[in-house]
């Protein structure tokens, strides 16, 4: 965003602030100052008047102009095209230094004596403004012979460039900027002269207005006749100041009263409507987008671009200022492939929404000029409900760390545009339109503290009292995270770390939980990576794939991160990926080592969260294969899945047999380690062979074992499943059960009692007995 000082005065008084303050003051409340260019018209360049102007005898190109400059009247050949006669110009006297190596100097052009140079924009150190000589008017001032240029300050002005962020939409306006430095400079707001007087006949002698119910832009017209424009020099001036290039005069008027006020403005040509009264409907085009139709041709879709039609060419013309809320356009946007203009870039980060401000500014722009304003206009405006926040004084204070008299707290936020309301200690703040950033208590005091500015919030000393770490919430998920990072790292896998953002398409391709499409990033910082991710395993599978192009044989990864559900709601997950094979080529393996499968992956997770047992199950995504997959349990509750990565998948990334797993961080047990006695005497095993039918889940049964053990049974596990035609629809499940007592070696006799109670209790639930 650019800004002149002398521009900036006619919306604030900033009496005998310096430029360099005004910079200062620019940087401490966020509006980081880019370059600071300070104009100054060299000494010697005086206003003259040309008198006369005939063509040059021997030159075609040239003419030989009698130049008035108060005291005198000089000859000077000019080579300019737009140079005529009863024009004010710049002339550089003989003797002037326009820069290093360049003194005007008495000449002969073709044999005419020439005691000057009239000078264009760039060739005394302003802006390129056209492609001949400047022709000056009292926009800058009373113009008097032979006065220095140098001497008119609106001429002579410091030209500052602002880098924004993109959610400062509001100051994209000199009106804008100039409403952040009235709160910080406590100056009094300006306004500029808006005063003009509307033509007798009415706006609806020419146009009608039509709105279909569902739009969501506000937007107003109004018609002018022009009979004579002219662009004063001071706006062609701070036109090229801000690089703005000139088409006709009416968009120079536009670009100026928009660039001043932050209000979009458009015009149409009436006259290629070919009808005495125009009809423009605003409703919605085959995207979506709220756009501007003259019966079937869009004139231009709001805050996006602008057709060819009715481009203006004549003296009548339609007028149009809009607003649409940012979020609204950047949205759509994003969902569409549709070409922006100029528009695009305020719109998208929040134009000014008072769309009279921009009207009747146009309007007073041009009062000079030889033109009928039609009286009245015909708009639309979206209502919306104004944002309401109340914030305690007391909060205010504590949450900044110093008293802020409340005076001087609606004192900022008034200064601001904000409507403040102080009740009981409180504030009601009623934030402006313009203000899309500002939503919430920490948004008011987040500006406050702009204004008061950072540094001139004293630092206090940290007082807090250490509360006992085991118990303190913060320090346990920061110890979690850590030892189940060093238990991966220390069973092979390497720690991986990637973007919270992911590509939605490849979601969707997948089968994955993606964000609602309402929830979801309006402005991604690529295309690529344009949601948040609801799954780590993507971005560990892209990993893996980089890996194995690498060269590497095996790619053991892990990572520990956030994710998202469809509804925004963040989640902790830890996911494992194996690939490849298990170890490194060696003579104990032949040169051929194994790849890894289903039981050692699974074994290697359960070395890192903990004894685990897995269930049969399914999944809805894409990634998994459904014949090597199972729902990983932890003490009874569900956390999450372990499966193979499906072979289409595999083929697609060029992974040979890849392994996945997915768990739900928070659901991990992590708890104080406690010592505990251990029996002295030694531990017996024995096998039971179980006839299980097969529509029984091994499940079931490991939920009445757990049930009806006896403490001396200190484990057990199925080791073995054995099949037959002789058996039908039962298999053999061989148990291994692992038994201790802490008070005595057990005889072979107790061990007996044990077994045949468990094997009395099987059969007695499930009606089982041993092979």
């Amino acid at each position: 965003m650019i800004v002149t000082k002398e521009w900036l005065k006619e919306w604030i008084d900033l009496g005998d602030i310096t430029t360099d303050e005004i910079c200062t003051s620019l940087n401490s409340i966020g509006l980081e100052v880019d370059s600071l260019d300070e104009i100054r018209v060299p000494k010697g360049i005086k206003i003259g008047f040309v008198k006369e102007c005939e063509k040059h005898p021997d030159a075609d190109k040239l003419n030989v102009c009698q130049v008035d400059l108060g005291d005198r009247v000089t000859q000077i050949v000019c080579g300019a095209k737009n140079v005529s006669v009863g024009q004010f110009v710049a002339v550089a006297t003989v003797g002037t230094v326009l820069g290093k190596d360049f003194e005007i100097k008495e000449a002969k052009l073709r044999g005419v004596d020439s005691h000057g140079m009239i000078c264009s924009s760039s060739e005394i150190g302003l802006p390129e403004m056209n492609d001949g000589i400047m022709v000056l008017d009292e926009s800058i001032g009373a113009l008097k012979l032979g006065f220095e240029l140098s001497a008119y300050p609106l001429l002579n002005d410091d030209v500052i460039d602002i880098e924004l962020t993109a959610n400062r939409g509001d100051c994209l306006s000199i009106n804008g900027v100039a409403r952040d430095l009235s709160a910080s400079l406590n100056c009094s707001r300006t306004c500029p002269d808006f005063h003009f007087q509307d033509d007798r006949r009415g706006v609806a002698r020419v146009l009608k207005f039509e709105v279909e119910k569902n739009v969501q832009s506000s937007i107003e017209y109004k018609f002018f006749e022009l009979k004579a424009l002219e662009l004063p020099f001071l706006y062609a001036f701070r036109l090229a100041c801000i690089e703005h290039k000139s088409s006709n005069n009416i968009t120079d008027y536009l670009a100026y009263a928009t660039h001043s006020t932050g209000v979009l403005l458009r015009a149409y040509d009436f006259k290629k409507c070919d009808s005495d009264i125009v009809s423009i409907s605003l409703k919605k085009d085959t995207l979506g987008f709220d756009a501007v139709f003259c019966e079937d041709k869009v004139l231009s879709v709001v805050g996006i671009n602008q057709s060819d039609n009715l481009k203006v060419d004549s003296d009548f013309v339609i007028v149009e200022a809009s607003y649409i809320d940012p979020d609204i356009i950047s949205q759509k946007k994003s969902d569409s492939k549709v070409e922006v203009d100029d528009h695009f870039y305020r719109s998208s980060r929040g134009s000014e929404p008072n769309l009279r401000l921009g009207i009747e500014y146009l309007c007073g722009l041009t009062k000079e000029n030889e033109l009928s304003v039609y009286a009245g206009s015909h708009k639309h405006k979206v209502e919306v409900e104004s944002k309401i926040v109340k914030v305690e004084h007391a909060f205010i204070n504590n949450f900044i760390g110093q008293d802020i008299e409340a005076v001087r707290i609606s004192q900022i936020l008034e200064h601001l545009g904000f409507v403040v309301k102080q009740i009981d200690g409180s504030f009601i703040v009623t934030i402006p339109p313009f203000r899309h950033d500002v939503n919430h208590q920490q948004d008011i005091i987040e500006e406050l503290v702009r204004i008061i500015g950072i540094d001139n919030i004293k630092a206090k000393a940290l007082n807090f009292t250490e509360s006992i770490q085991i118990r303190n919430e913060a320090y346990t998920r920061f110890k979690k995270r850590i030892h189940f990072r060093h238990k991966a790292a220390g069973v092979g896998f390497f720690e991986a770390i990637h973007y919270f953002f992911d590509n939605r398409e490849l979601m969707e391709k997948y089968n994955l939980e993606v964000i609602d499409s309402k929830l979801d990033l309006k402005n991604p910082i690529t295309n690529e990576l344009n949601t948040l991710r609801s799954t780590l395993l993507l971005h560990l599978i892209n990993s893996t794939s980089r890996n194995m192009k690498f060269g590497k044989k095996s790619v053991k990864l892990f990572e520990i991160g956030k994710t998202v559900n469809s509804k925004r709601e963040e989640r902790s997950r830890i996911s494992f990926i194996f690939s490849g094979e298990v170890e490194s080529a060696s003579v104990s393996n032949h040169g051929k080592p194994e790849v890894i499968d289903f039981f050692k992956f699974s074994q290697l997770v359960s070395k890192t969260v903990g004894e685990i047992e897995l269930q049969t199950g399914t999944d809805e995504n894409t990634l998994v294969s459904p014949y090597e997959y199972a729902r990983v349990f932890i003490s009874g509750e569900d956390v999450g899945f372990i499966a193979r990565v499906h072979v289409k998948i595999e083929q697609e990334f060029d992974l040979p047999r890849s392994y996945i797993c997915e768990l739900d961080f928070d659901k991990l047990k992590y708890e104080k380690i406690s010592a505990v006695a251990y029996s002295k005497f030694p531990a017996l095993t024995r096998d039971l062979s179980l006839i299980i039918p097969k529509k029984i889940k091994f499940s079931e049964i490991r939920t009445h074992l757990n049930a009806m053990l006896p403490k001396e049974v200190i484990g057990y596990a199925a080791m073995d499943i054995y099949e037959s035609q002789e058996l039908g629809e039962s298999q053999s499940v061989t148990v291994k059960f692992e038994i201790q007592s802490h008070d005595q070696t057990l005889e072979e006799e107790q061990i007996t009692t044990i077994m045949s109670d468990i094997l009395e209790g099987l059969k007695e639930k499930f009606g089982i007995g041993i092979r």
